[in-house]
């Protein structure tokens, strides 16, 4: 088996990354803040999920950003991104049907759900749009 060749990634792309989810982020929060017509606790509930979300994928996206030469490490660190995007949205619901309940009742674990959801799919554009700006050592393009 031949071994994997080490992709190194852009460090701009990365820094570029974490800006568009920051971006994204906060434009789903303001149309959350929006169409919340003040109900109570509306505000405290978006401030919520949406610092636990952004907080989930800009973890993920660094830590997917990370190069590895072996092709375990590269699985691993793949999953490891999925995981922490994935964690803390489950962690901030499993604590809403506990002892967060005036945050539940607010409609918090919908906008976990919501943002969550934006976040996922932002960072898979980002990873399909930055495939191009990765580059395998010697400068080529990686073509994988």
């Amino acid at each position: 088996m031949t071994p994997l060749k080490e992709i190194r990634h852009d460090p701009r792309w990365t820094v570029q990354g974490v800006a568009m989810l920051l971006a994204v982020q906060a434009a789903a929060a303001s149309v959350a803040l929006l169409v919340g017509n003040g109900r109570p606790r509306w505000d405290e509930a978006v401030a919520v999920a949406a610092g636990i979300c952004l907080v989930g994928s800009i973890g993920g996206w660094l830590l997917a950003r990370k190069p590895a030469r072996d092709p375990a490490l590269a699985v691993a660190g793949g999953l490891a991104a999925a995981g922490l995007r994935l964690i803390l949205p489950l962690a901030a619901l499993v604590w809403l049907q506990g002892r967060g309940a005036g945050l539940r009742d607010a409609g918090a674990g919908g906008l976990l759900v919501a943002f969550y959801l934006t976040l996922l799919a932002t960072d898979i554009l980002l990873h399909i749009m930055g495939r191009s700006r990765d580059r395998a050592p010697g400068g080529q393009t990686s073509k994988n």
